[in-house]
Formats: C-alpha cells, sequence, structure tokens
C-alpha cells in the first residue's frame, strides 16, 4: 500500500492498487462514464440531486466519452445508456456516503495495462459502495474479496459490509466483512 503509482484514473483521492481482473474494453470505457458521473454527482448536496440534473450530467458524459464504435449496433448504443442510466440514477440521487478513493485493478501491477478498470470507492459510516458494470458473479465476488483484503491491510477501520452495484444486470449485493 506504501508503493508510489505516478499514473492512476483522475489523480486524485486515496488509491488502492490491486490485480486480478480484466474488463472487456467496451465495458471499461462504460465504467469510466459510470466513474465520473458518480464523482461529479456526490460534488452536490443530496437535496440538490434532482432527477433533471443527474440525467442531463449523465447524458453529458454519455455522449462526450462514448463512440457509437464502441457497440455493435448503434441500438445498443441506446438500449445500454438507458440501462445504465436507469439503475445507477436513482441509486446516486439518494446516496448518503461520500468519495473515499478509488481502487485500480491492472493485470500487470507495475505498467499501465489495457487490462485495467478503476471504481470509485463510497464511504456511508461504516459500509463501503461500488458501482459496477459487470454481472458475472464469479467477478464480482473476487472484487469484493480484494476490496476485503486491501481494507484489511490498511491502517484505517475495516468496513462493516461492502455494497456492489451491478449496474450491467441491475443487481445490488451487501457483503459483510465482519
Amino acid at each position: 500500500m506504501d508503493e508510489h503509482y505516478e499514473s492512476f484514473y483522475k489523480q486524485e483521492g486515496p488509491f488502492y492498487p490491486a490485480e486480478e481482473y480484466r474488463m472487456d474494453s467496451w465495458k471499461r470505457a462504460v465504467q469510466d462514464v459510470i466513474n465520473d458521473v458518480i464523482v461529479d454527482a456526490l460534488q452536490y448536496k443530496i437535496d440538490e440531486r434532482e432527477p433533471l440534473l443527474l440525467t442531463e450530467l449523465f447524458k453529458t458524459k454519455w455522449q462526450t466519452q462514448l463512440a457509437l464504435s464502441w457497440f455493435r449496433h448503434e441500438t445498443a448504443y441506446y438500449l445500454w445508456l438507458v440501462q445504465v442510466s436507469g439503475l445507477l440514477l436513482p441509486l446516486l440521487e439518494r446516496e448518503t456516503g461520500s468519495f473515499k478513493g478509488w481502487v485500480q485493478y491492472r493485470k500487470y501491477p507495475k505498467a499501465w495495462s489495457s487490462q485495467h478498470y478503476t471504481l470509485p470507492l463510497i464511504e456511508d459510516k461504516d459500509n463501503w459502495k461500488l458501482y459496477i458494470f459487470e454481472k458475472n458473479p464469479h467477478l464480482l465476488a473476487r472484487t469484493v474479496r480484494t476490496i476485503t483484503e486491501l481494507a484489511n491491510a490498511g491502517s484505517g477501520p475495516l468496513p462493516v459490509s461492502i455494497h456492489l452495484h451491478s449496474l450491467e444486470d441491475g443487481h445490488s449485493n451487501i457483503y459483510h466483512t465482519t
């Protein structure tokens, strides 16, 4: 945890590097949009996060950061826009936690690799929350296991639970760490 990393997503907040996972490039592009929307939305107070504001924020990020070429068909581009925004925005509207830092997964820990992805870590009292664009239950469980290992290795208190929201299939799971 004490190793210095020169490059990481947005260069802000604490950074928790981990390895073990590979995300498809189009999913990583969607995850980057989700990350930006989460960080920007959490800058507003909870009573300021109205549906119109969040919708405009999401739509702007989606259209400026994702090209149609990431998807096989133009229809898929718009269907994923509706799917992800429909799952993420209601959760962000009520999100009471605050941005804690970033977790990044890389296949090659010493080099910037194309096989990486980054997640914002949200802290809400004694709980941590993650929003991830993935539906594979084995990969989701591995993500939680790695986050728990990072928390155990850190100097801060261990979270009571980790809430994992899958924005690909709409399932949310709570993993208790104690």
